[in-house]
């Protein structure tokens, strides 16, 4: 059993936790412990460890002694804001600490000035501790005893007779648990008969509190252990593992991969020329010509206190409700962005821990209103004390939340959002996400805020209505009159207020190109594709489900290169069987009208594991048991799913297509496989392809080509084992550029093995991205499979070069050094074709 002396780490008065003005701390939402009012600005170790957690705020610190016991030291209240200042740090995260070492220092004045309070929690953090010898009420000196920890229930607590299970596992999720996947999680928890609860580190949280996984602050990476008791605990864990494990969709965007904290500009730059310029943060790409409407909040005056206790239950409970029907109706039918965060946002209205909170300052005597701020206000402090940005903006979102709720129990309806005319710019301090769903997405041509970051759920929504915004643009937004004509230019991270003539200009000239090519691009995107001078280009979509088929169809695709499967085998216990296959697949087909429809067999293991498919521990799952290979471990399931895709009737063609295929023996069993499905479904054998994912595929396609119909290019997989750079490590995205000449290289290699297969494709991220479409063109590439909403731009890429410029095109990127000068070539090329050509007769 661990047991630990902790040293006082500040000279000052110890109190008890009860009078640290922060129900996060005074409630013990991090774990029991001490305060101390200091009365010198030193922080030491209190006991021989590792830092653990160190912001880049420097207000709290985090230490783990050898036997895993965790304690944070927590500088004042609401320091966090102070952004580091008064603050100097001595260690580092990963630095291993003796008992008495200086880990900060910071300046009393400043702090004492700036601050809320200079109490300072000392918190041993999650639970199954027990405190004892606790000094409080008097002086304590650093360096004295002042508290003894020791691992293990309390004297009198009684062990459960239940069911219990525990896994430990590494988290794959980019951005921790934040607000969409915590609540996945506790929609899961919710439909098992178990206690759940998850621990990163020395901190805990219940499965059934989103805020409480937020506050874990856990990190890709990390170990995260999953502990349960109750009848269901054994599946409970299981199932809460697989949705973690999959990863959840998580996924970094390029210039998003590892976010530092969002800090906003200091304020506008005033030009000779009577301009008024902002510099922020690109939270969605776009430039945009427009005039600024502002949206400000007014303030919620609430009353502290309550009409009696019943009464103001009665009210919270109710208007809780009320908001959750508005999430759930506002919801249905939406855009998956926008159902996922409102998802997000209901969850926070069931939560225990915040809900218990309210609850209990209104059997104090508190207003519903007041109780539910309050609770609110504890939880957000919370989220913004763990030093991650990503954790700071799903504190913004809570403050929706709590908005909401404060409103419907003042019985006023949410403001009407400001009337918008036809390319407006809305401009605001910062900007919830109920708000900017209720503006009207058809006038509104930009957002720009003072605050904000970009990772937060206003940026996904505006980059999932096409609409550019600009974040953290800092004080000075409000000079700025309504109506005033401004220039936003995300790409270029500013917005510029009463631009000149010359900058007016240019940025019409920039904003009115960019749309005649989109405009153009969707208005041709019904049109077979081919290169200016006449070379037959299939553009395809990739799909994850039978509702895209048709909405691929009606912006251009050609049909789908890629059928992602796994959407009907995640989020279940028990594989989906050949009659519920087919019948998806079939819808799928039938959106499709008779275009090709390419199957992807199911791709598990690895990121994506399954309950029911039972795979052994792997150091490095990336190079395991995944794509075909877990298929041929399985081959009953494997035979299943070919069955059904047999069975599928279209006048198009079906195919199948196997992933990660390393070898020729792979391919040769799961063609045996299929000729068996084949028989059994009484039909003729599909068209057999395999996925381009590893090197060793790219450099054998020419021994593969006799066993295949076609092949596609994984462009995610095969660049992240061509560069030796997990793509799932925020660290190495901007790194991981599929354009780099050594992919190119592969790919070239790969095409020139195809020969004169069905398709030589592409359906990886580099058939989305305009700049490589002419590229991969040029390497012998004649089938793209892009995003849906990418198909009418890279139809339009395709159109604009001719086959030769491709191929010239492509041999000059494979003599370059980097991915960036791959792009700028690119990018020189599809700006010269823009030029209107004067050589005549080039094939309609």
């Amino acid at each position: 059993m661990g047991v630990v002396t902790l040293l006082a780490p500040i000279t000052g008065w110890a109190a008890p936790l009860d009078e640290v003005p922060d129900k996060v701390f005074s409630e013990r939402m991090l774990g029991d412990g001490l305060a101390i009012d200091p009365t010198e600005g030193e922080v030491r170790a209190p006991f021989d460890g590792v830092i653990t957690v160190l912001p880049s705020s420097r207000h709290a610190v985090s230490i783990r002694s050898d036997t895993d016991i965790e304690v944070l030291i927590h500088v004042g209240l609401e320091t966090v804001a102070l952004a580091g200042r008064g603050f100097v740090a001595h260690v580092a995260e990963g630095d291993r600490v003796k008992a008495g070492d200086r880990l900060l220092t910071f300046d009393l004045e400043t702090v004492a000035r700036d601050a809320a309070s200079l109490i300072t929690p000392v918190v041993v953090t999650g639970e199954g501790w027990t405190l004892s010898e606790r000094v409080t009420n008097r002086l304590v000196t650093a360096g004295q005893p002042v508290l003894r920890i020791e691992r293990g229930p309390p004297a009198g607590s009684e062990a459960t007779s239940e069911g219990s299970a525990n896994r430990t596992i590494r988290s794959p999720l980019l951005h921790g648990l934040h607000a969409r996947p915590a609540a996945r999680v506790a929609g899961v928890a919710a439909a098992h008969r178990a206690r759940i609860t998850l621990m990163a580190g020395q901190r805990t949280a219940s499965a059934s509190s989103p805020v409480g996984m937020m506050a874990l602050g856990l990190r890709d990476g990390d170990n995260l252990t999953l502990s349960a008791s109750g009848p269901d605990a054994e599946a409970a864990v299981a199932a809460l593992a697989e949705l973690i494990l999959s990863g959840m969709d998580e996924k970094a965007g390029p210039a998003q991969a590892a976010p530092s904290p969002t800090v906003a500009s200091a304020g506008p730059v005033e030009g000779d020329d009577g301009e008024l310029v902002f510099s922020g943060v690109c939270a969605a790409p776009g430039l945009v010509v427009g005039k600024a409407v502002h949206l400000r909040l007014s303030e919620i005056v609430v009353c502290e206190t309550g009409q009696g206790a019943a009464h103001e239950a009665a009210a919270l409970d109710a208007a809780l409700e009320v908001v959750a029907g508005r999430l759930e109706a506002g919801a249905s039918g939406g855009p998956v962005e926008r159902r996922s965060i409102l998802a997000a946002h209901a969850a926070f209205l069931t939560d225990p821990e915040l809900v218990s909170a309210a609850h209990q300052a209104v059997a104090e005597g508190r207003s519903a209103a007041f109780a539910w701020r309050s609770a609110c206000g504890a939880t957000a402090g919370l989220l913004r004390s763990l030093g991650d940005p990503r954790m700071a903006e799903r504190a913004d979102d809570l403050m929706d939340i709590e908005r909401q709720v404060l409103l419907q129990l003042a019985g006023d309806a949410p403001a009407a959002p400001p009337a918008l005319g036809p390319g407006d710019v809305l401009l605001a301090d910062d900007l919830l996400p109920s708000q900017l769903i209720a503006l009207d997405g058809a006038r509104l041509a930009g957002i720009c805020t003072a605050r904000g970051g970009p990772t937060s759920h206003v940026a996904i929504l505006a980059a999932a209505m096409g609409v550019p915004a600009l974040v953290a643009a800092g004080e000075g937004l409000d000079r700025i009159a309504n109506g005033t004509l401004v220039v936003l230019d995300a790409d270029g991270r500013r917005l510029t207020a009463s631009p000149s003539a010359q900058t007016l200009a240019a940025s019409e000239s920039r904003a009115a190109a960019d749309r005649r090519r989109k405009a153009e691009a969707r208005a041709a995107s019904g049109e077979s594709c081919r290169t200016a001078d006449g070379a037959r280009i299939e553009v395809f979509a990739n799909l994850g489900a039978a509702s895209e088929a048709a909405d691929a169809v009606a912006g251009g695709a050609e049909g789908c290169g890629l059928l992602r499967t796994e959407f009907l085998f995640l989020d279940r216990q028990t594989p989906p069987d050949e009659g519920e296959q087919r019948a998806q697949y079939q819808a799928i087909a039938d959106g499709l009208e008779g275009r090709p429809l390419i199957v992807r067999t199911l791709d598990a293991g690895g990121d994506k594991p399954l309950p029911y498919l039972p795979m052994p521990h792997e150091d490095n799952p990336a190079l395991g048991l995944r794509g075909v290979r877990s298929g041929l471990l399985h081959p009953e399931l494997l035979l299943t799913q070919m069955r059904a895709i047999c069975r599928v009737r279209s006048s198009g063609p079906v195919a199948v297509m196997l992933p990660m295929i390393a070898s020729v023996a792979e391919v040769r069993q799961a063609r045996a496989l299929l000729d068996r499905a084949a028989t059994d479904a009484g039909s003729a054998t599909p068209l057999l392809g395999v996925m381009i994912e590893t090197p060793a595929a790219a450099m054998t396609t020419d021994l593969l080509r006799p066993e295949i119909d076609f092949i596609s290019v994984g462009t995610n997989d095969l660049t992240q084992y061509t560069l030796a750079m997990d793509r799932q490590n925020p660290h190495l995205a901007a790194q991981l550029d599929g354009l780099h000449p050594a992919v190119l290289r592969l790919i070239a290699a790969a095409a020139a093995g195809a020969g004169d297969l069905r398709w030589t494709g592409v359906c990886g991220g580099l058939a989305s991205d305009p700049l490589a479409a002419p590229i991969l063109i040029g390497l012998g590439v004649t089938e793209l499979s892009a995003a849906p909403a990418m198909v009418a731009e890279i139809k339009a890429a395709v159109r604009s070069l001719t086959l030769g410029e491709c191929r010239a095109l492509a041999a000059s990127a494979l003599a370059v050094e980097s991915a960036d000068a791959v792009r700028q070539l690119a990018a020189e090329a599809l700006d010269r074709s823009r030029t209107p050509r004067h050589t005549a007769g080039a094939p309609a």
